[in-house]
């Protein structure tokens, strides 16, 4: 594989709702849920780490040790993030988007 697939199959899913979280106020419940799923359900109903995982074997260790530690927080922030509790739930949206921001710095241009 290599870091376009991890761009789409790991950056592209964790964002969806990520992106479109209320800047301010209560996140409403719906997308609470929605982005947990796209959190920790994302690919076959497993986690985002754990597609990670499957495909960054074939790519160079480098920068992704940097993605894997912003998934192994967002993961441990599944019980509070699936309870609602908004600094978790933020917490976890910037996660999302910074892993995503960094796979696209290292793939190729034109990368979805």
């Amino acid at each position: 594989m290599s870091t376009a697939s991890l761009v789409h199959d790991v950056g592209k899913y964790i964002t969806r709702i990520a992106r479109n979280l209320p800047k301010e106020g209560p996140i409403p419940p719906a997308l609470v849920g929605m982005l947990a799923k796209d959190l920790y359900e994302t690919h076959r109903g497993r986690r985002a780490s754990v597609r990670f995982e499957e495909l960054a074997s074939d790519v160079p260790e480098g920068p992704l040790s940097e993605v894997r530690a912003l998934l192994v927080e967002i993961d441990a922030l599944e019980a509070s993030v699936r309870a609602g509790d908004p600094i978790a739930v933020r917490r976890a949206a910037a996660l999302a988007l910074e892993v995503d921001a960094r796979l696209r710095a290292l793939a190729p241009r034109g990368a979805p």
